[in-house]
């Protein structure tokens, strides 16, 4: 052999390379969501959650509320000790979660394994993993190239709305991440009837999560078509979880249609009013826009014609699918306050995304050579970097560290505050619950009658009174209720008061 030929040199292997920086890419990503949760029981959502998710873990329903001695009606009312994110029954005392079961389910079986204190994290970091993978399948079905694809992955993880809500304890990515599934495993159904069965699965897996995921059915229908087939392997994949949900409702709620929502006299479709839907509309028209990118957004609208003409039926589903949510929350009272109100809509997010990657990549067919390859890795990269650009000007990376202060609150009343002391609170009163054992009194709820009440039964039973309190809520305690305070402890920005006098309330000239 001549030994001054060289051997031909072997071409890159480009996708054994891309699948490795997909993987990074993912690994990453998951570490992220993974270091930068706040996994606390904060305000009336994460603890509300998580004190649900300590109860399954326990094997348990409900439990009574911690009563002061001699504080139970009819001289007391067993309201005065419901906590955020907990429904007291007024007459028996038993505390009942106010929020679904889906998502406490889920944090109580990952506290079996890893302990609560990282049972959100590991929780969420596996959603984003699988809210991923199901939102390529999805795409790759409906007909995008592995590019758009992919594109899709990296513009629903860079949403703003989707970090702020896989960086906490709460319900919305969850529900989205169940409401992929669902769509894909009936769409595959078209193919394997026993698909449907997963897709029903799926869907009231999301509905155990957020309840009014319900209005997917809608979309989910479009797949199903007429076949009979189908629709039995749908309902019979659905059916246990009605099942478990209409029986827990019924042993904690009194009804099988009943939920924690609908409390004291107030229900949750209350909050729905006409006088919403004008000013809901311009929020939702002004935000979905920015926070998926409107290089995504507009075409996702403006190529809707074409879609129609070529694939009607994945153009009526992604149609759908945005469009129930969108009208379910166009009354809500508080959907239209701030941006991180579209969490509502977060499971129709994929719709959006799913459509105008259709579209774009519709536009680029007609482009060869390095520009038909470059063109999709461009405008991928500035949308996704529009969305990490608003990330950081909407500061949605921050949660952990404001949550951060109910656990450091949490820990040092447990270690500093006698366990016969009695707890005023009110926006740390579910974190209270999670954390510390003594008994919560919402100083929101009392009058300056009950307060007094208070104050002279603690004394009875030499029980000390102190308030975890953030700084906005001591001046409102000071001025509704009085009593003379001493601050002993700032942990973090909570400040941990002990009455040490009664004083009358501040009267206003």
């Amino acid at each position: 052999m001549d030994s001054s030929v060289s051997p031909t040199p072997k071409p890159f292997n480009i996708p054994f390379i891309v699948g490795c920086a997909v993987i990074a890419a993912a690994v990453a990503y998951a570490w992220f969501i993974y270091r930068d949760c706040a996994s606390y029981a904060g305000g009336s959502d994460s603890s509300g959650y998580l004190n649900s998710a300590r109860l399954f873990a326990h094997g348990q329903l409900w439990e009574s509320v911690r009563v002061v001695p001699g504080l139970i009606p009819p001289v007391w009312n067993y309201y005065f000790y419901q906590a955020l994110g907990i429904n007291v029954d007024f007459e028996t005392g038993r505390m009942v979660p106010s929020y679904p079961i889906g998502v406490p389910v889920h944090y109580a079986l990952a506290s079996l394994i890893v302990g609560f204190e990282k049972a959100a994290r590991v929780v969420n970091m596996l959603n984003a993993l699988a809210a991923g993978g199901l939102l390529y399948a999805l795409g790759r079905r409906l007909g995008l190239a592995g590019v758009w694809a992919l594109g899709g992955v990296a513009l629903l993880w860079a949403c703003p709305v989707w970090i702020f809500q896989s960086l906490q304890p709460m319900s919305d990515s969850i529900a989205t991440t169940w409401v992929i599934a669902a769509m894909l495993c009936t769409l595959r159904a078209r193919e394997q009837v026993a698909w449907a069965a997963a897709g029903g699965a799926a869907f009231a897996i999301a509905v155990l999560v957020r309840p009014t995921s319900l209005v997917v059915i809608v979309p989910l229908l479009v797949l199903l078509g007429g076949n009979w087939r189908r629709w039995m392997a749908f309902i019979l994949g659905g059916l246990p979880f009605a099942f478990v949900l209409g029986a827990y409702n019924h042993a904690v709620y009194g009804g099988i249609i009943e939920s924690g929502y609908n409390h004291g006299g107030h229900y949750i479709f209350d909050a729905w009013e006409w006088r919403f839907l004008q000013g809901n509309l311009l929020h939702f028209a002004r935000w979905i826009p920015q926070l998926i990118s409107p290089l995504v957004a507009l075409p996702a609208l403006l190529g809707l014609p074409w879609l129609f003409r070529r694939t009607p039926r994945i153009a009526w589903l992604l149609v759908i699918w945005i469009g129930v949510l969108i009208a379910l929350y166009a009354c809500y009272f508080c959907a239209g306050e701030t941006w991180w109100y579209l969490r509502f809509l977060l499971p129709g997010f994929p719709a959006v995304i799913l459509a105008g990657l259709l579209a774009l990549q519709m536009a680029a067919r007609p482009l060869t050579g390095k520009w038909a390859r470059l063109a999709p890795v461009l405008l991928l990269a500035i949308s996704v970097g529009w969305e990490w650009r608003l990330d950081d000007r909407l500061h949605v990376t921050n949660i952990k560290d404001a949550e951060h202060n109910y656990w450091i609150a949490g820990l040092w009343v447990r270690d500093h505050v006698p366990a016969d002391a009695i707890l005023l609170t009110w926006q740390l009163s579910g974190s209270s619950l999670f954390y510390n054992t003594q008994p919560i009194v919402r100083w929101d709820v009392i009058e300056p009658a009950q307060f007094e009440l208070l104050c002279q039964t603690a004394a009875k039973l030499h029980r000390p009174i102190y308030a975890p309190l953030y700084a906005f809520e001591k001046a409102e305690l000071q001025k509704k209720l009085g009593g003379e305070w001493l601050a002993i402890a700032h942990p973090s920005k909570v400040t941990i008061w002990r009455l040490i006098g009664p004083k009358p309330p501040e009267v206003t000239p």
